[in-house]
């Protein structure tokens, strides 16, 4: 017959493989992940970013009857508003004047955009050190939801490109579109862009956002 002693101690090693066993058989925790997952999925809707570049080639040299002109830094474009657009090819897209609309307003932020140096991380950029980051707010003043299925971009009046990524704003809601260029040129400059696509009833809707004056560096 066993001591009490021994069966004392088989009684203390077989609870702490019990309690062994149910932490090894505890389901992870899963609140945080799912709370995590949740917040990406409520705001990347409406955060948004465009890498886009200045279409001119940036000077390979400067010839010696064509000195380069030198901007003060902070210079803004001028004329501003700036005048008629270059001319385009045939069937290339053209900057119009800012639309006024009641079913939405783009804000710019901030209005005068300082140049930044920050390298822009796209391929494009990599021979054009000037830099200017803001945001574009675009704010759905109507209860419709809107969807963009187009933005086109210009660069002091030129067509630079077309993203097809759809953006959607729900009925008196906000987007954001961290926008960033880059340009070969230390010069003022002034951007666009233009927005395509339709309200929840179908109708289409075209805005073309305001003159953006990026400032030289």
């Amino acid at each position: 017959m066993s001591s009490p002693r021994v069966i004392a101690s088989l009684l203390a090693m077989s609870a702490a493989a019990a309690l062994i066993a149910s932490c090894g058989e505890q389901p992870l925790p899963t609140a945080a992940s799912s709370v995590a997952v949740a917040t990406i999925a409520q705001s990347s809707p409406t955060e948004f970013v465009d890498l886009l570049v200045d279409p001119t080639a940036p000077p390979l040299g400067t010839l010696a009857d064509q000195p380069p002109v030198v901007y003060p830094p902070n210079t803004p474009p001028d004329p501003w508003p700036p005048g008629p657009p270059p001319k385009a090819q045939p069937g290339v897209p053209v900057p119009t004047d800012p639309t006024t609309s009641p079913k939405m307003h783009i804000m710019i932020e901030p209005e005068l955009v300082t140049h930044s140096g920050v390298p822009v991380p796209v391929a494009g950029c990599d021979n054009h050190p000037y830099t200017w980051y803001y945001d574009q707010v675009l704010v759905n003043d109507s209860g419709l939801a809107l969807t963009f299925t187009q933005r086109e971009n210009f660069f002091d009046g030129r067509y630079t490109s077309t993203n097809p990524q759809v953006i959607n704003i729900r009925g008196n809601g906000t987007v954001r579109i961290s926008t960033r260029w880059c340009s070969g040129y230390a010069k003022p400059n002034y951007t666009q862009t233009r927005f395509k696509g339709r309200d929840e009833t179908g109708e289409p809707i075209t805005i073309s956002g305001p003159w953006v004056p990026l400032l030289s560096p």
